[in-house]
């Protein structure tokens, strides 16, 4: 039974299953507001029954989220074993060979579980698969390129469950949010190639290419004025903006006095647990209070697991890592 609890902890490590909460977070997002809107009656995720609906979206983010770590250990072997010795694969506690399965499993699921969200939706899966995978394999040591597509490696994945939606606000707040992080996140850990005056800009003109492509197909969607939900008015967005500040506040007060990698991993960290944060304000700025208190419970169960599993496996988590 040891044994077993010992493997299970180094896969959780391997796989940086203490964040999966965050990106289960938006795939629930969409789904729940997908089911309370009639427009999309026509997609799988309106009709199915809704526990089937959110294990399906979990089981979902879960095989992306892990097929994107456990890749990046296994294409950082050599890098991690001179800078990271302890990671499960340099410290010799998971075979490569055995870190292969997870890999090419993780994939395999969340592939099987895009398949019920229709066409659309497996084509976002795969998307999301193959930016990962240009992600670890070449993006991630090029900090401009790199910061740009983990953030639309989260986008596709949040867009499986619903690729027609309109109200693309929250889709492009993660977006940003992620982003954001990742860049302060890659300053704080003073990685290499430091990120230039170009780089800088690279990345702003690339947020803002991409923040017109986002909210661009939002507003190709708005033929019956369902880019802005009639719930949403100027008055009920201020949830979202509380959200928005609260985290800037907790960063600033829990990162700011501890700087350096492990500032950055800590704000890796409260970025993951915020994604449950945005969708429960969100759901309260369109006045579905009742998904509104299930987000912020989730939030918290995930937020106290995500503690526990940190404690447990030593983890370092982040998906934005690049060579020293």
């Amino acid at each position: 039974m040891q044994r077993l609890a010992e493997k299970l902890l180094t896969a959780f490590q391997l796989t940086r299953l203490s964040l999966v909460f965050g990106a289960i977070a938006d795939v629930w997002f969409i789904v729940i507001y997908t089911r309370n809107d009639a427009q999309y009656e026509l997609l799988p995720a309106y009709g199915m029954p809704l526990g089937i609906d959110l294990i399906t979206a979990a089981l979902l983010a879960v095989g992306l989220f892990a097929f994107a770590t456990s890749l990046n250990d296994l294409l950082d072997l050599r890098h991690d074993s001179a800078f990271s010795p302890d990671r499960p694969l340099p410290a010799g506690r998971i075979r490569a060979g055995q870190a292969v399965v997870i890999t090419i499993g993780a994939l395999l699921l969340a592939i099987a579980a895009a398949i019920p969200f229709g066409t659309g939706g497996l084509v976002l899966a795969v998307l999301a698969a193959t930016a990962a995978l240009f992600y670890n394999a070449a993006g991630k040591h090029l900090p401009a390129i790199g910061v740009i597509t983990a953030g639309l490696v989260h986008v596709a994945h949040m867009l499986v469950p619903n690729h027609e939606i309109a109200f693309m606000l929250p889709v492009w707040l993660i977006f940003t949010h992620v982003l954001v992080t990742s860049v302060i996140g890659y300053q704080l850990e003073g990685k290499r190639p430091q990120l230039t005056a170009l780089g800088f800009a690279g990345i702003l003109i690339g947020w803002g290419f991409w923040s017109i492509v986002i909210l661009g197909i939002a507003a190709r969607r708005d033929p019956m004025g369902y880019f802005l939900p009639d719930e949403l008015g100027l008055e009920t967005l201020i949830w979202p903006a509380l959200a928005i500040i609260g985290f800037i506040a907790v960063a600033w007060r829990k990162v700011g006095p501890v700087g350096g990698t492990l500032g950055a991993e800590k704000l890796r960290r409260y970025g993951a647990m915020w994604h449950g944060v945005y969708a429960a304000a969100w759901f309260a700025a369109l006045g579905l209070w009742p998904a509104a208190i299930m987000m912020t419970v989730f939030t918290v169960v995930g937020i106290v697991t995500m503690t526990l599993l940190k404690e447990l496996t030593s983890t370092d988590p982040g998906m934005v890592g690049y060579r020293v």
